[in-house]
């Protein structure tokens, strides 16, 4: 996989793409599960029963949308190394729901930047698609670039 690159020199509409990320059952059930060693392991809810979403007016057992957010801040980190967990921001809104075994990509694309005493400000719109192309979240990410 070709590393992301973000430079001072980057430009407007520069566009970056994360690693593919396939929410499987096991990351589910991990994830919204609750305490491995909780009896009756994984807890109910509509992330891991079915039934339970359907009742709760859902189509589906859908993935927990902090699971993609996190996707999001991985390319950021990706992009910005450990400065972004300093100067780093996100503003994210959930607007699909994921099913178990979707394939979710992160991608950024720069909408603008600006020269700062300690480096060079970037901003971007940034959000997740599946495997349709369909954005699942969107919003904006920005960050310092030492």
């Amino acid at each position: 996989m070709k590393k992301l690159s973000l430079t001072k020199d980057t430009g407007v509409g520069a566009e970056f793409t994360g690693k593919a990320k396939k929410l499987d059952e096991a990351r589910v059930w991990a994830f919204s599960g609750g305490r491995l060693t909780a009896p009756n392991w994984p807890a109910k809810n509509i992330h891991t029963d079915l039934e339970f979403a359907k009742n709760c007016g859902l189509p589906s057992r859908g993935a927990s949308a902090t699971q993609y957010m996190g996707y999001v801040a991985e390319l950021m980190i990706d992009l910005f190394g450990g400065s972004w967990f300093k100067t780093g921001k996100m503003e994210l809104k959930f607007i699909a729901l994921v099913d178990v075994n979707d394939v979710l990509v992160s991608k950024a694309v720069v909408t603008s930047k600006q020269a700062e005493k300690s480096g060079t400000g970037f901003t971007f719109d940034a959000w997740c698609e599946n495997q349709h192309g369909n954005k699942v979240v969107v919003g904006t990410a920005s960050g310092l670039l030492p």
